[in-house]
């Protein structure tokens, strides 16, 4: 399974010291060159600065084949336009974004999607992690955002839907 990831849930999962959930679930994970920059830039967190001057081999960072279209371009930052264009480009069985305006197009665009929060609770569903609201509670520590109404609709899934 080959997965595209947007900056916002790499990066929080890199802060929190758990993005080798991706490669668990999805295998290979893809990045567009904006969205390394993004990681790299010297107004993220150090932890992620390191993890991206040294990417783990399962991560792969490419450079669009064409620009993204005038909706991506007019509507989104880079790193959102980008991760949708390459996630076009490659045929990607997923694309991991969390940004709302950019998951409305994806969906548009009929691309599949997931969210950190699929993440957690599919990593919680095949035993990688124990504990995804303590994970969560550390991503919002670190600047994640997310409504208090969906976490509640994440703890009721957790007992549900991803229950073990």
């Amino acid at each position: 399974m080959q997965a595209v990831s947007n900056t916002s849930p790499l990066r929080y999962l890199i802060a929190v010291d758990h993005a080798e959930l991706l490669t668990g679930l999805f295998g290979e994970i893809l990045i567009p060159t904006g969205g390394a920059e993004e990681l790299a830039d010297e107004g993220a967190p150090s932890i992620v600065r390191q993890w991206i001057a040294k990417p783990p081999t399962w991560l792969r960072i490419l450079p669009l084949q064409s620009p993204p279209d005038a909706e991506l371009m007019a509507s989104l930052d880079r790193g959102e336009r980008e991760a949708i264009q390459l996630t076009t480009e490659q045929k990607a069985d997923v694309l991991i974004m969390d940004e709302w305006r950019g998951r409305a197009i994806a969906q548009r665009k009929g691309l599949p999607l997931v969210g950190a929060l699929a993440v957690l609770g599919d990593s919680y569903q095949r035993a990688l992690i124990d504990e995804p609201l303590k994970i969560l509670a550390d991503m919002r520590q670190e600047g994640f955002r997310i409504s208090g109404q969906l976490v509640m609709k994440f703890e009721v899934l957790l007992q549900t839907k991803y229950a073990r």
